[in-house]
């Protein structure tokens, strides 16, 4: 990991230190602090791959050197990085360091947090035993981070707040956004939203958001899907919320629904997977855990969704780490991507945000943002593949890894940009997709009752006719034209008008001004 050309190794500080002392081999931090002999104030700026670097003035940050020093700085003022300290743990004179500053400091507040993360993150104690008066101290100060339920550590005095539990934790610190999400009420809004809407026209357009998102989720995947594919994905879809346990069996219920009888597995995968990048075999783009790895990770997984449906957690901080949580594990050898997206509207209906026989179209925003979709899942994949060494045999659909890989690299990770993704996916589904396809409906209404008010027809007839002329954005064109040969070109061109003019604000607030983008009942 490069600092600043002005830097040198010993003047990083924090968890860049920890990083450059241990060469410890895991994702890079998201923020890089190190001591300047230039700098006269605080410096903060953005490196080519996003992290922010931070260089203190030296005349008031000394240069540390100590393994205690450095931690106490990183906790003290870095964000928290979970996978930098299950790395920095594994090293015998580590854990040497953190016991002699606990019992210089049994009362320092770092060092019982550095204590507490310790047995925590590896589940071996430490000695140590808390002085009389010291103050509780929360792992995660809740102005900053997302917080999940609080459980008390009375050996170090310190309350643990950590999202999900100790083999899979998301870290969400509290952007604008994130703020915005926790105070929106998300909850009453939808129900404001269903509740306002006729029941009739609610059924129908429930029926097309079921296809498109069933569409949509294919299309992420760039596969057009079978009439029978659809199918099962939508009555998926539909059992969405159901109050059973996400365990294995669980799992393999739902792989089941959604995939042909030669592609269902039996169990979680059993070998090592990868995916591949640019459609070619030989260029890898994530290896996921090892599968002996798999069941423990799963459970995590349904540790985050039932803080949702707890009410521990907000519902879609728990639908978004829960969902990415589970396809960062990808626990089938096929499927995962549907799965994936599934488990956002089962947490999301399971914690009361969407009532039962209602979805909104989280997958078609989600394709639409597909860039800060791709975007958000490579940012997560690509540092720890990065890390890993392999052998990989593509004529054989095998791959061997060779080097450590460890638990904590995959179940650790920054879930903020994940949660600001599926949160604004959300507002948009319920903002603008839901609307548009009400505003869909009601204009399709108006342009049916017009037309049958003068024109004579069967009513499929009729239909068929406005939604080819929607199609051709308002225009029956020349090659369709031989399938209505009992109208004359007045009564074609009348109902033309009648469609444009019914359209004619969908068009303008949801179209971008055309028709030819229709959307409406399947």
């Amino acid at each position: 990991m490069e600092l600043p050309p002005e830097a040198n190794p010993s003047s990083a500080l924090g968890y860049a230190a920890l990083i450059e002392l241990f060469d410890l081999r895991c994702p890079p931090p998201r923020l890089r602090s190190w001591s300047s002999t230039t700098a006269r104030v605080v410096t903060r700026n953005v490196d080519e791959r996003g992290a922010e670097v931070v260089a203190y003035p030296r005349s008031a940050y000394r240069a540390r050197s100590g393994v205690a020093d450095h931690l106490e700085f990183a906790l003290k003022t870095e964000p928290l990085e979970l996978g930098v300290l299950a790395a920095l743990f594994e090293h015998v004179p580590a854990r040497e360091a953190l016991q002699a500053w606990l019992n210089a400091s049994p009362s320092s507040q770092y060092a019982r947090l550095a204590g507490h993360l310790y047995e925590w993150l590896t589940e071996r104690p430490l000695q140590y035993q808390l002085p009389a008066g010291a103050k509780r101290v929360r792992v995660l100060d809740s102005k900053g981070y997302v917080v999940g339920p609080e459980v008390m550590d009375r050996r170090f005095g310190v309350v643990h707040n950590l999202i999900g539990s100790r083999r899979m934790s998301p870290v969400v610190r509290r952007t604008p956004a994130i703020n915005a999400l926790l105070t929106g009420d998300l909850k009453a809004r939808v129900a404001r939203a269903i509740a306002s809407i006729d029941p009739q026209l609610l059924e129908r357009a429930v029926t097309y958001l079921y296809l498109s998102e069933t569409k949509s989720s294919f299309g992420i995947e760039k596969e057009v899907p079978s009439h029978e594919k659809r199918e099962r994905f939508r009555r998926l879809l539909e059992r969405a919320g159901a109050a059973e346990p996400l365990t294995e069996d669980t799992w393999l219920a739902w792989h089941k629904e959604i995939l042909s009888e030669h592609h269902r597995e039996a169990a979680y995968r059993g070998k090592q997977n990868w995916l591949v990048k640019g459609g070619s075999s030989r260029a890898v783009d994530y290896i996921p855990p090892a599968p002996e790895d798999v069941h423990a990770l799963m459970e995590d997984v349904a540790v985050i969704a039932e803080q949702g449906a707890a009410g521990q957690l907000d519902p879609v901080i728990a639908a978004a780490c829960a969902s990415f949580g589970m396809v960062f594990v990808h626990p089938f050898l096929d499927g995962n991507g549907r799965l994936h997206r599934f488990l956002l509207h089962h947490v999301l209906r399971r914690c009361g945000v969407t009532p039962k026989g209602v979805v909104l179209p989280i997958s078609a925003a989600l394709l639409a943002a597909l860039p800060e979709y791709a975007a958000v899942l490579r940012a997560y994949s690509q540092p720890r593949t990065q890390l890993l060494q392999f052998r990989l045999e593509p004529d054989t659909h095998t791959i061997e890894v060779l080097g450590p890989q460890p638990t904590w690299l995959y179940g650790y990770f920054d879930a903020t940009k994940l949660c600001e993704l599926v949160a604004s996916c959300i507002e948009q589904a319920l903002n603008v997709d839901l609307p548009a396809e009400l505003a869909w409906l009601r204009a399709y209404d108006q342009a049916m009752r017009e037309v049958n008010e003068w024109l004579e027809g069967e009513q499929s007839q009729l239909d068929n006719l406005v939604r080819i002329i929607l199609q051709n954005d308002g225009r029956l064109s020349k090659t369709k034209r031989a399938m209505f040969l009992r109208y004359s070109d007045r009564d074609i061109a009348k109902t033309e008008d009648i469609v444009r003019a019914a359209f004619a604000k969908w068009s303008e607030t949801y179209g971008n001004g055309k028709l030819a983008d229709v959307r409406g009942e399947p």
